[in-house]
């Protein structure tokens, strides 16, 4: 008969205790540590220049179009390409999360690079000869985006535990914000002298305008080239230092069999409500900042026919998230480091960051009667909120579940990516995107502000419950020696 014993609860932060079990043979210097920042902030410039194809497309497809594989291409066939990388990337966060949090970073990251690298030959191989080959391109490029921020947040995890706010921050920023260099890079390559779009023919609707400039599709393929090579030298640089510099080995918790983490891990996960709260907001709330990415071109040159205001409007907004996410890792750290203030922070800054979503949704309804500044200001807005819950995403499921079990929740939370972009997709083929597009997108950014609001008040429901809980707790033979709470490990310790 199995006998239970009072236990005592020893709660110390859970950087503390895993500074003690996970410290590197080899702590790194400030050499090292500065090193492996900006080989982070490399891998996540490459993770963000997929979405550099959301304002390229067009003149992607042109080149196509005009002299490569496939003359019947329309921006319709380019919107697919778009969707693929999208659904590849969100579809693939939760098997890949679980297969990255059991194996070694360096792995992985290699892994993730030569993927990446295969998808820029499968789109070039599209392009010359079978367009069948950039499908398959748009997937590997989709999944080995993924697979590299997820290693990449891993190991700043490890690395970097004690200012997980702002490393968090800066590495989601860093992802918004290579968008804004490469908008820069490709209005000055491709089209400098701001040349529009043609109709083919007078009856044709806007989803059947080219470019047609034989200067401006010779730059387009320049430009391909010249992306490719930057970042194949900036994955060079991210796999040598993550090899050089010593990363601290899993936590004996993290080397979960993988049947555990597709079973085991996945219900503990999906039956957290927390987890759940913070899904639908970030779900919802993503919406709004994915569609204004994508819809920049296609719903801004209904009312803007400027290309390069528009790709001013795109470096803007990128800014834009790269602030909301780098401002928001500080107010996480400060809080985190201010004992009186650290409890129940991350929802309430999540809140924040889905009501300015809401905000600019509703004003977005009226941007095309509105005029040039008032859509610079709402695609910012949406921006900065989507850069600010990003980071703070990040946050409460570290919050909740610690370095074990984040790269499985961070990688469901991706499905937002993939989504947004069939909701996105679906508007586009039903037509531009107008008011009802955003009146909808106005919608899921409120579920989003109410389920933020549930978030906080079960927050506040879990920390009375953990500190009840543990104050009486019983330890038998079959209980966790540990559990989470607000960003700490509490330390179930057995007393006979």
């Amino acid at each position: 008969m199995k006998s239970s014993s009072t236990s005592s609860v020893s709660r110390s932060s859970l950087d503390d205790h895993d500074t003690l079990s996970c410290s590197s043979p080899r702590p790194l210097t400030t050499l090292q540590s500065f090193l492996v920042i900006t080989a982070s902030i490399a891998a996540e410039v490459v993770c963000g220049a997929i979405f550099i194809f959301n304002f390229y497309i067009p003149y992607f497809v042109s080149y196509v179009r005009s002299r490569g594989s496939y003359p019947e291409i329309t921006l319709q066939d380019g919107k697919v390409f778009l969707l693929l990388i999208a659904a590849s990337n969100g579809m693939s966060g939760y098997p890949l999360g679980v297969i990255i949090s059991g194996l070694p970073i360096n792995l992985t990251l290699t892994s993730g690079a030569g993927i990446f690298a295969l998808g820029y030959l499968m789109v070039f191989l599209g392009v010359e000869f079978n367009y069948g080959f950039t499908y398959a391109g748009a997937i590997c490029l989709g999944v080995s985006a993924m697979m590299i921020n997820i290693s990449v947040l891993l190991r700043c995890l490890r690395n970097f535990r004690l200012h997980w706010g702002i490393v968090s921050g800066a590495l989601i920023g860093v992802s918004f914000g290579s968008a804004a260099i490469f908008h820069v890079w490709e209005r000055a390559v491709v089209n400098p002298l701001n040349l529009n779009p043609i109709a083919l023919d007078s009856s044709a609707d806007d989803y059947r305008w080219y470019f047609q400039n034989q200067d401006l599709l010779d730059r387009c393929g320049e430009f391909f080239w010249i992306m490719c090579g930057l970042l194949a030298l900036l994955l060079v640089y991210v796999l040598v230092v993550y090899r050089v510099c010593p990363s601290p080995p899993p936590l004996e918790e993290e080397m979960v069999p993988f049947t555990v983490a597709c079973k085991t891990t996945l219900s503990h996960i999906l039956s957290d409500v927390r987890f759940i709260l913070t899904l639908i907001a970030f779900e919802f709330a993503g919406v709004s900042g994915l569609c204004a990415r994508s819809s920049l071109k296609t719903y801004g040159e209904s009312f803007i026919p400027d290309q390069h205001y528009l790709s001013s409007v795109g470096s803007s907004g990128a800014f834009a998230g790269a602030v909301g996410a780098v401002s928001m890792g500080i107010l996480l750290d400060i809080t985190r480091t201010n004992p009186g203030t650290s409890g129940g922070t991350s929802p309430k800054l999540l809140l924040l960051n889905c009501v300015l979503a809401f905000t600019a949704s509703v004003m977005m309804i009226f941007a095309a009667s509105q005029g040039k500044v008032w859509f610079l200001s709402c695609y910012d807005m949406i921006l900065f909120g989507f850069g600010g819950f990003s980071a703070v995403s990040a946050m409460v499921l570290y919050e909740i579940f610690g370095i074990s079990k984040f790269p499985v929740a961070y990688g469901i939370t991706s499905f937002t990516t993939f989504l947004s972009y069939m909701w996105y997709s679906f508007s586009m083929f039903s037509g531009l995107p107008g008011k009802d597009f955003w009146l909808a997108n106005a919608l899921f950014a409120f579920m989003a502000v109410v389920s933020s609001i549930g978030l906080i008040l079960q927050y506040q429901t879990e920390a009375a419950r953990v500190t009840r809980d543990l104050d009486n707790r019983f330890l038998t033979d079959d209980d966790d020696e540990y559990i989470y709470h607000d960003g700490k490990k509490y330390i179930l310790q057995r007393t006979r």
